[in-house]
């Protein structure tokens, strides 16, 4: 069986000020994001994980570092970049919603359809396809306790994946520092356990 720790990187100064925060985004922690990993380590025993990945963007790097605390090698896993949202990257998520409202669903989240609009985006449905391809490759490790650092969207793909949700819509995204468990079982099947848990991650 293989037990998986999906973390959402720290807060970035584009998630305060309500900025898209894809691919091209590539900040560090903000002081307030240090602070929330540095919160979640403490909730965390590195040292009964087997492995950790990581997306390669500066926020999953930086918060994979505070959690492991040297103790493993981070796994550097492009599978878990956030999504490419084009030449809407950066931009004040206000702005797009005045101008675009139909590409925006109630919760104020990007809707599949914001392609329409943005240049040079990625579809939804690549990005679910390179989460799954990775939670395949993880699904091979054997009996393994593995932390995965990445992003918001990410996260909510996995929960698509798994469950079966046919609407993104409906998967509200995990607060900053949350941490979602997944247990894949040896015949394959993969379950839901919890989702963006802040603290009592066991």
């Amino acid at each position: 069986m293989v037990e998986l720790y999906i973390v959402r990187h720290g807060e970035t100064d584009t998630n305060y000020e309500g900025r898209i925060n894809g691919m091209s985004t590539d900040k560090p922690l903000n002081a307030k994001g240090i602070a929330q990993v540095e919160e979640l380590e403490k909730h965390i025993d590195v040292n009964k994980f087997d492995e950790i990945y990581s997306s390669p963007m500066k926020r999953a790097m930086q918060t994979a570092e505070i959690l492991n605390q040297g103790v493993h090698e981070v796994h550097q896993d492009k599978r878990l970049y956030e999504a490419d949202y084009g030449t809407w990257d950066g931009l004040k998520e206000e702005d797009l919603r005045d101008k675009y409202p139909d590409a925006f669903d109630e919760n104020r989240y990007l809707l599949p359809n914001y392609t329409k609009y943005a240049k040079n985006a990625e579809e939804y449905d690549d990005v679910y396809k390179r989460v799954e391809d990775f939670m395949d490759d993880m699904a091979k490790k054997g009996d393994k306790k593995i932390m995965v650092v990445c992003h918001g969207f990410i996260s909510r793909s996995f929960v698509k994946g798994v469950t079966g949700a046919q609407n993104i819509s409906n998967i509200i995204q995990p607060d900053n520092a949350g941490v979602s468990k997944y247990v894949i079982s040896n015949s394959g099947t993969k379950y839901l356990i919890y989702y963006g848990r802040l603290n009592n991650i066991d």
